[in-house]
């Protein structure tokens, strides 16, 4: 076991988040429940390399009908991240979010991992309501449906805090 993954492991367990190690790979499973959805996750730790990458799992899958739409929904949300994004497998309708880091060699914080974690569940239960809508749009629907008016709907947006400092951003995980 790499040092970086390690690392990844003493972060979940001192954030006290339940999560399984995947046999033979250097990769952290768990679920989430966010304000939206549970959200499914994974880190993998590159040891070599110094790298880890954090993947957010959509609970909604795009219908072929709706994948160019969904694309350009994807798109428009990515233009606006600074951190990470989102991704779509064009043959299982499987949306992501993705987000990797550079660690300096031998220096791994788990600070860094624990934000890396609460931003990639924060953002798939940001888009995960505007997904759903878009999903349940009718084919006659989707073709006129105003993606930019779509993304400016703030009741579809979680609720954020008042106090950070209280209450952790990210409830505990569930048990995948």
């Amino acid at each position: 076991m790499s040092a970086l993954h390690a690392t990844v492991l003493t972060a979940f367990k001192n954030k006290g988040w339940a999560c399984h190690e995947v046999p033979k790979m250097e990769v952290v499973e768990a679920s989430f429940e966010a304000y939206h959805t549970k959200v499914p996750l994974h880190v993998q730790s590159y040891g070599e390399m110094h790298i880890i990458c954090v993947v957010a799992n959509a609970s909604i899958t795009v219908p072929d009908s709706h994948k160019n739409r969904a694309a350009e929904l994807l798109m428009r949300v990515n233009r606006d991240l600074n951190l990470g994004s989102f991704e779509m497998d064009w043959d299982s309708g499987t949306v992501v979010f993705r987000q990797g880091h550079v660690f300096s060699k031998h220096r791994y914080d788990e600070a860094i991992i624990i934000n890396l974690v609460h931003n990639a569940i924060a953002e798939m239960d940001r888009l995960t309501p505007f997904l759903g809508e878009l999903c349940k749009a009718t084919p006659p629907m989707l073709k006129v449906m105003d993606l930019r008016q779509l993304l400016r709907r703030e009741d579809l947006l979680p609720v954020v805090p008042e106090d950070d400092d209280e209450e952790d951003p990210v409830p505990a995980p569930v048990s995948p």
